[in-house]
């Protein structure tokens, strides 16, 4: 097995492919052919779902005054296409734009939104999104190494930049952000709708596995606790699969206890991180596991893979 992490990393800040286990397979964020479909949350309160599985759904809260867009989706066409199902439903002025994390498919977007939106992002994030060429590089195979789907895309840095929660009040509809700690990257942002009990989780949650993309298992687990206890939800939007409940969560706590716990011991008896790689499988982490006949199985295997990795050097 090929160990990551190998190169110079000194002078990185963004994540790159050779932090990954060898053959991990990219993800697959190609919006070509998607198109954005608009389902009500609440009065007021969209969600925007992408046609194309893994691409991002984003979303919009529509006050008496302005609008508030949940992230721009990653080139000028999704950015375009959004203000497109948005005025499908409203004339009112895009006010604000809030970034779930500094990665492409969140904010390479933020360039083709009018310049009186106000792009607000998690200080953390802030700190990350400069680094264009190094995220852009990061994206490239994640859409089949087509730069031409790029054409056009230009940094567009924060005009709000905040700490652990900021209140927007849009007329009649109050937004919420909050920042509960680090998860599948140091600056996640939770976009949460009071009114509707909706909460747009960029890549924090998912589908039947989530991955500590720039965190660890452990540091994940205390998020995910402090978010299910802060906020009463019903609707999870999560950036790159369909809606869901907030009993998602409880699966989550599950898994990555299970996680933290098998490395914390696997650390303890000298394992190498190839041995706790290969000797602490997915179907260790029941019920919450896939089944073996899951068509994404082997996806799944990857990302859990990446995860005891993460969280095996957390703990040297």
């Amino acid at each position: 097995m090929n160990i990551p992490g190998g190169e110079n990393t000194k002078n990185r800040h963004c994540l790159s492919w050779s932090d990954f286990p060898e053959g991990f397979t990219p993800f697959s964020l190609n919006p070509t052919g998607a198109r954005l479909e608009t389902k009500e949350l609440g009065p007021g309160v969209y969600a925007l779902l992408s046609s194309v599985p893994n691409v991002d759904n984003t979303g919009f809260v529509v006050g008496d005054r302005s609008v508030l867009v949940i992230d721009a989706h990653i080139n000028l066409a999704m950015a375009h296409q959004i203000q497109e199902r948005i005025r499908e439903v409203t004339d009112k002025p895009i006010r604000y734009l809030v970034n779930s994390n500094y990665h492409g498919d969140h904010t390479f977007g933020n360039c083709g939104f009018p310049e009186e939106t106000l792009v607000i992002q998690h200080r953390r994030t802030a700190e990350l999104v400069p680094y264009f060429r190094e995220e852009m590089d990061f994206m490239l195979p994640c859409v089949g190494n087509e730069p031409a789907i790029f054409d056009g895309v230009e940094l567009r840095s924060p005009d709000i930049v905040f700490d652990d929660y900021l209140r927007l009040d849009l007329g009649g509809v109050e937004v919420e952000l909050h920042y509960f700690g680090p998860a599948n990257t140091p600056g996640d942002t939770i976009t949460y709708v009071p009114g509707a009990k909706a909460a747009w989780t960029g890549n924090m949650t998912g589908g039947n596995l989530i991955i500590a993309l720039e965190s660890d298992a452990s540091a994940y687990l205390s998020t995910i606790a402090r978010f299910a206890q802060s906020l009463e939800v019903e609707t999870l939007i999560p950036a790159h699969n369909p809606p869901s409940s907030a009993a998602l969560l409880g699966g989550y706590l599950l898994y990555l206890s299970q996680v933290t716990s098998a490395v914390r011991k696997a650390v303890g008896e000298n394992w190498t991180l190839g041995e706790a790689m290969e000797k602490i499988p997915l179907d260790m982490a029941q019920p919450y596991a896939p089944p073996p006949d899951h068509p994404r199985i082997g996806f799944f295997r990857d990302l859990h893979a990446y995860n005891v990795q993460k969280t095996y050097q957390s703990f040297l």
